[in-house]
């Protein structure tokens, strides 16, 4: 129990664990990784999880998770990864990921999850990494993504978003973009002027 209070760093990820994530995992509040990716998890998100103020990288991709977010993970705030893709959560995508300032990579990919996008993701002007897809709900404008100037992938795929495409994506503000994938969604008029420097940029699209 000594050597697990101290530990800052757990990776369990594809080793076909079953059954559901023991809340005692909350009590190692030194944890900074948790990755348990590719599993055959189940169950709801214990919300002692949210007793882990200094976790940085939080990894719950591939499993078989349901239930909602639980509301007390809004504290973890030193979060720089959050990865909840090809689950079976329900509820909508939390307002309280703006807490998150110190993201860098968001996937919520496939993962049950309802829209729309919280408005609150404009706060994270940290991101380089952010994919959103199949995300059931109301239909939305696209999300206020300018200050995003680190963003390297964007990937917004069938999130029911509607009307134009901003203009700033092509006025330089995202000019480290390599991969933009806004298919499947329900965007009018025509593509920019502006867009053709990003677009030669952009290696898939």
């Amino acid at each position: 129990m000594y050597s697990l209070s101290l530990s800052v760093g757990c990776s369990l990820l594809g080793n076909r664990l079953t059954g559901s994530i023991p809340k005692e995992l909350g009590n190692i509040t030194t944890l900074k990784s948790l990755v348990l990716e590719f599993n055959k998890l189940s169950g709801s998100l214990p919300k002692e999880l949210g007793h882990l103020i200094h976790i940085e990288r939080l990894h719950l991709t591939s499993n078989n998770f349901t239930g909602e977010i639980p509301e007390t993970f809004a504290g973890l705030t030193n979060l720089t990864e959050f990865r909840i893709s090809d689950n079976q959560f329900s509820g909508k995508i939390p307002d309280f990921i703006q807490n998150f300032s110190n993201l860098q990579d968001l996937r919520i990919q496939g993962s049950g999850l309802n829209g729309p996008i919280p408005l609150g993701i404009a706060s994270l002007r940290k991101l380089s990494d952010l994919r959103i897809s199949d995300v059931r709900g109301p239909e939305a404008d696209f999300p206020r993504l300018r200050n995003m100037t680190n963003m390297k992938t964007l990937i917004l795929r069938s999130c029911n978003i509607t009307g134009r495409l901003p203009e700033y994506l092509g006025l330089g503000a995202m000019d480290n973009l390599k991969t933009l994938d806004l298919s499947f969604n329900k965007i009018t008029g025509a593509i920019p002027s502006n867009y053709i420097g990003t677009l030669e940029r952009v290696q898939f699209m």
